[in-house]
């Protein structure tokens, strides 16, 4: 089911507010951007996992085969990760692909953050035999654009690995991905998830978690932090019982393990950050994507290298019988 977005009226019987909130999405290049895509992303957010995974490609290893995105809904973050394992038969893609050329003229128009200029497409490409060759050499560089050209009923194979993605709300099916339409917190949740991952001949460990989730803002900023903080610690709990520690996959894969969760500036979250996030991974950096809106306080923990839950350590007099005797 294609998700478009419907047009802006400026009526002058709308709310200030929303007239302005209006002619802010008309001209947001990444709200724009998302519906150039073959595959509609069908949230802007989605260009935030883009530029995310381009910055510090977690998602891009091979040996990442399970992923869950909490908070899922409406599923923009799961169609990127459904991309880049590989399962990017959308059912909003049109039914004759373009050609390799065309596909990968394209790919170079796209900025770093992963946005691509519509306007310029196709436009200050070099032209001639040498720039054939050098098109040709680069499709190389792009193994997903090798198929393009083929027939429109030829199978493509299908991607690799686990998605798992959990919301309270309804999704439409995204090719690739399972998902649970319940709270990721409730003991059900709990069982199917690790079921899922069971099942698919996993060992009911995740290689990356995703969480783009917010707390329902009520414009009390204490109870707005409280709630921030809460479900980040509700996340922070989930990873601990679900992701892989990085020591798993041998010593030189020492970021893998990942968990991304989203945050609002604000001092508890920089206490949890030490508290919590730091001593549990080997590298936690504070990234703020380009189409995270600058007046908004969002960012992101890109969290690295999950060393586990290490069992407490037994006091002194247990550790000691003989001491204990004295």
């Amino acid at each position: 089911m294609p998700f478009r977005p419907t047009c802006a009226l400026f009526s002058s019987k709308l709310p200030a507010s929303s007239r302005a909130w209006l002619a802010r999405q008309s001209k947001d290049p990444y709200v724009k951007a998302r519906t150039s895509y073959t595959a509609r992303y069908r949230s802007r957010s989605a260009f935030k996992l883009i530029e995310l995974d381009e910055t510090f490609n977690f998602l891009s290893t091979r040996d990442v085969n399970t992923v869950i995105d909490l908070g899922a809904a409406p599923g923009g973050w799961s169609q990127v990760v459904a991309e880049k394992l590989g399962w990017a038969n959308w059912d909003t893609q049109p039914l004759a692909g373009p050609s390799k050329r065309s596909a990968l003229s394209e790919v170079r128009l796209r900025d770093p953050d992963g946005t691509q200029d519509v306007r310029n497409k196709g436009k200050k490409m070099k032209k001639g035999k040498k720039r054939e060759e050098e098109m040709d050499a680069d499709l190389d560089d792009y193994p997903d654009l090798a198929d393009l050209d083929a027939p429109e009923d030829t199978p493509r194979p299908p991607g690799r690995g686990t998605i798992i993605a959990v919301d309270l709300l309804r999704m439409e099916p995204i090719p690739g991905v399972k998902t649970v339409q319940m709270d990721f917190l409730s003991p059900e949740a709990e069982a199917h998830i690790n079921s899922l991952m069971l099942g698919a001949g996993g060992d009911g460990k995740a290689d990356v978690i995703l969480s783009d989730m917010a707390a329902n803002f009520t414009g009390n900023p204490t109870a707005d932090t409280h709630a921030s903080l809460q479900l980040q610690e509700s996340v922070f709990e989930f990873t601990k019982r679900h992701l892989r520690p990085f020591g798993e996959l041998g010593k030189k894969r020492r970021r893998a393990g990942v968990l991304v969760l989203k945050h609002f500036a604000n001092p508890e979250s920089n206490e949890f950050r030490k508290e919590c996030l730091i001593p549990h991974f080997n590298h936690v950096i504070y990234h703020k994507p380009k189409a995270s809106r600058s007046e908004s306080p969002e960012a992101y923990w890109v969290c690295m290298g999950w060393k586990g839950v290490q069992p407490s350590k037994p006091s002194a007099e247990l550790a000691d019988p003989a001491q204990s005797a004295s």
